[in-house]
């Protein structure tokens, strides 16, 4: 078993004041610390203090740790991404650190960990009373784009909105990634777009999914608006028809629930 740590030294006192460097340790539940999100291999938790962190872990399913091997998880590619981001003057979250733990080169845990910002939104919770949002995010979208960055994961939920940074910055982007910078429809923007759509539909207060490709669309260099529903159309409704079969079969895959995350034992 070996861990490798990637850390900001700058933060690092910060970090060990919490904890030790140990990947187990900064999974382990605690009166600070406050799940915000799980899934069946993965936590987002609120460690709350002086400074509040956002501490995001991961412990690989039996039937997915294959695929791990050699690979760089999620958290260490969401940092790069992140990184990566703000070389492109695109501002993103920091990193304060990213652990791995693993075993003959399969993942078997790893963490994420940031500065939490309690005054920020998720564009998905902004848009829901703020039909501006739609506006704001389509030229933030197209910005990025237009700078060669691809989010992979471009869902309203994944950019946060105000707080200390005040403009909109992605998070939640592991798959993130740059092209050339230019207004190319390549499929990866596509993608984004669509994955885009598929947020805007599930948010009450918009109607039509495609309207912030209005707004997208007004600087040169792309199609207009009914063209660039045309092109998004077909990844939207292949995404939408995934998403309505997971949710049709899921009371028989996991009647119960999605099972919560186990973090592996503290040393």
């Amino acid at each position: 078993m070996a861990e490798r740590w990637w850390i900001d030294e700058e933060h690092r006192a910060a970090l060990t004041s919490r904890a030790p460097l140990d990947v187990a340790a900064w999974m382990q539940p605690g009166a600070e610390r406050h799940v915000l999100s799980s899934d069946r291999q993965s936590a987002a938790v609120l460690w709350s203090g002086d400074v509040p962190l956002l501490v995001k872990w991961r412990v690989p399913i039996a039937g997915r740790k294959g695929k791990t091997w050699l690979r760089a998880s999620r958290e260490r590619a969401e940092a790069d991404a992140m990184r990566a981001a703000r070389d492109h003057g695109i501002p993103c979250p920091q990193a304060w650190a990213v652990g791995e733990r693993r075993q003959l080169g399969v993942l078997v845990g790893a963490v994420f960990i940031r500065a939490f910002d309690a005054q920020a939104q998720t564009a998905a919770e902004a848009s829901a009373t703020d039909p501006q949002v739609a506006v704001d995010m389509a030229l933030a979208l197209r910005r990025w784009h237009d700078a060669g960055f691809r989010h992979g994961d471009c869902y309203p939920k994944n950019v946060l909105l105000g707080g200390a940074a005040g403009e909109p910055r992605p998070i939640g982007c592991p798959k993130g990634r740059f092209v050339a910078p230019g207004p190319s429809l390549d499929d990866a923007r596509l993608k984004d777009l669509a994955q885009w759509a598929v947020g805007s539909a599930n948010a009450a207060a918009l109607g039509d999914p495609f309207a912030f490709l209005t707004f997208y669309g007004e600087a040169e260099g792309l199609p207009d608006y009914e063209a660039l529903v045309e092109a998004v159309l077909p990844l939207y409704e292949k995404i939408m028809t995934r998403k309505a079969e997971r949710v049709r079969t899921r009371p028989l895959r996991e009647p119960e629930g999605p099972p919560a995350p186990q973090p592996l034992p503290p040393a």
